[in-house]
């Protein structure tokens, strides 16, 4: 059984990275194989964005991620740093800055790239999009 993280550099909106990375990560759980987690760095942490809102035109990643998350207990880690850069912040972040809301909420958890780093010790693969 190999073990996969998989690493979201690409914004939800970059054509049609998103939805083929949705469909890399059925597919690893199809076959029998474990995701251990989903990194959100640079663009990718757009995904992530609690605030955005299903058009019903298109592929919804928010919500693709969240069922992965919930159906096969894989940990979504989110770069801290690449997501306070872009606006995306945590409910911590959101009252320190005075901010009404935060955009960032569960599952999506925020991590440092040491901490994906550490993580990727537990893999056997990394795929990046």
């Amino acid at each position: 059984m190999a073990e996969y993280s998989i690493l979201i550099t690409s914004s939800p909106f970059q054509g049609d990275t998103a939805l083929r990375a949705i469909a890399f990560a059925q597919g690893v759980i199809d076959n029998g194989d474990v995701i251990n987690n989903v990194f959100f760095y640079s663009e990718g942490v757009h995904h992530t964005n609690n605030l955005m809102l299903n058009t019903g035109d298109e592929l919804f990643v928010l919500d693709s991620w969240k069922t992965l998350a919930s159906e096969h207990n894989v940990k979504l880690l989110v770069c801290i740093t690449a997501a306070v850069k872009r606006g995306i912040v945590s409910e911590l972040e959101a009252k320190e800055n005075g901010l009404s809301q935060a955009n960032l909420t569960a599952p999506f958890e925020q991590a440092g790239l040491g901490e994906f780093f550490t993580a990727l010790h537990e893999c056997n693969r990394l795929v990046q999009f």
